[in-house]
């Protein structure tokens, strides 16, 4: 923007006054103690992801409840938060931006904002793909301020207010500020319009249950791509669970019931695969917001666990030589985990302002011992398993099938299910529930693990 297409910016990044900072937004603020006349956002997002129909999977915290209060709270006085979004016929994006500023606005103490937005648009919302900029203030706009908005408009035809404090007009947008409850206004919206939080910062899944099947919700509109995420996830998960149950469970439960072999011992490993993947994931989707992006979210907690639990599952031989001593890796990973759900997410947020060589350092604090710990189960699980190798499922041709070789199978299989499955828990329930769901699963793991001792009694 200083060189090539300086003239395409009216050399606005040459002003001396203008200053490039190239981080995430909210690690900028958090880190800033300036207050800004203006913060804004506009088209700052790329359909090009949407190619791939998951846009409404993917997270973004620029657009929570905290997120705006961190722009509230980061304006002068006077000072006015002015974000863009693409609208459509029935609103959604630009109405869910409401929405989420005036929950933001009410845990900052203003009872009714019906005097704290202005709404605009390049032309009247009859067809996609409509820019819409919403103004927020944390006080109410001026006399003045609003008159100057009109006259804004009244000078380009193409501009058409969609709401003013005086003059709020009748369509969505009137009616979700005139109802000052943005929750219920969104339960009988015909789009999920409801604010979103950091625990689930999925602003671009805006499909209610019944419309994830619906064939106008997947046709029509510009965004259609975004709603095929939600449908192609689905089955994903169908097609998942179909596989295990065809290739896995059926033959298993067939030479099982033929040998009368309890199931236990090998739904040990389902619960180990299972709280590891959705551990993992939840971490993965926990800290974007806190290293500032996806790339680096996943990156780093994918490198850590991996590397971590590689080092669990060597060491594990020495410091777990008996099966009986399974249940102590368990117990600490589920006390770690119980600490994390409840006091992780607000830790998080508060040390977002860090510099990026820091928020590495703490990454690395909070995931290797945790990932250490999640690498014992498995190998101490299998060391149970092997200890008398007994033929466990004859097959037909009279060989015998190593219960391990199951084990891997079954923990492979949890592993996949998990994936899918932690992204529906996640925009369902938030990442929090997410995490808490994996805890639940080493607590399964926890309680079958007397069937491994049995087995290697």
């Amino acid at each position: 923007m200083r060189g090539r297409y300086a003239d395409y910016a009216k050399h606005l990044y040459e002003r001396p006054d203008v200053r490039i900072e190239v981080t995430d937004g909210r690690s900028f603020l958090r880190a800033s103690p300036q207050q800004f006349d203006v913060v804004q956002m506009t088209l700052v997002d790329t359909w090009a992801s949407t190619a791939a129909g998951a846009f409404a999977l993917s997270e973004n915290n620029l657009y929570t409840e905290e997120a705006f209060r961190e722009y509230f709270n980061h304006l002068k006085p006077d000072g006015m938060i002015a974000i863009t979004r693409w609208e459509f016929r029935q609103p959604r994006e630009a109405l869910r931006v409401v929405a989420v500023a005036m929950e933001a606005l009410h845990h900052l103490g203003v009872e009714n904002p019906a005097r704290n937005f202005i709404v605009t648009s390049q032309g009247s919302l009859d067809e996609d793909g409509i820019p819409v900029v919403v103004l927020a203030k944390k006080t109410p706009f001026t006399s003045a301020e609003e008159d100057a908005v009109a006259g804004h408009c009244d000078r380009y035809s193409e501009l058409d207010p969609l709401y003013l404090p005086t003059n709020p007009g009748q369509n969505p947008f009137s009616e979700l500020i005139a109802s000052n409850d943005p929750q219920a206004f969104a339960r009988r919206y015909a789009y999920n319009v409801s604010p979103v939080s950091d625990n689930a910062p999925f602003f671009f899944f805006t499909l209610k249950a019944g419309q994830i099947l619906s064939d106008a919700s997947l046709r029509h509109g510009i965004d259609w791509k975004v709603n095929l995420g939600v449908l192609v996830l689905l089955l994903v998960l169908v097609i998942s669970v179909a596989a295990v149950l065809v290739f896995l469970v059926l033959p298993l439960a067939l030479r099982g019931g033929r040998t009368r072999q309890s199931p236990l011992p090998l739904l040990y490993f389902i619960a180990v695969g299972l709280g590891y993947i959705l551990v993992e994931i939840a971490f993965i989707q926990r800290f974007v917001l806190f290293l500032g992006h996806p790339t680096y979210a996943l990156t780093v907690v994918i490198f850590l666990l991996m590397i971590s639990s590689g080092a669990g599952s060597l060491f594990s031989r020495r410091w777990l030589p008996r099966s009986q001593m399974g249940w102590i890796p368990l117990l600490l990973v589920l006390a770690i985990l119980t600490l994390y759900v409840f006091f992780l997410p607000a830790r998080l947020a508060g040390w977002v302002g860090l510099d990026f060589g820091y928020r590495l350092l703490v990454s690395a604090i909070l995931l290797v011992p945790l990932g250490f710990l999640m690498g014992m189960p498995f190998p101490t699980g299998l060391r149970a398993l092997a200890t008398f190798p007994a033929p466990e499922f004859p097959t037909e041709t009279g060989q015998a099938e190593n219960a391990v070789e199951w084990a891997w199978a079954m923990n492979a299989a949890a592993s996949v299910l998990g994936s899918v499955s932690a992204m529906v828990i996640a925009i369902q329930f938030g990442l929090t529930v997410t995490l808490a769901c994996g805890a639940f699963a080493y607590v399964l793991a926890l309680f079958l693990m007397p069937a491994l001792r049995a087995k290697a009694a």
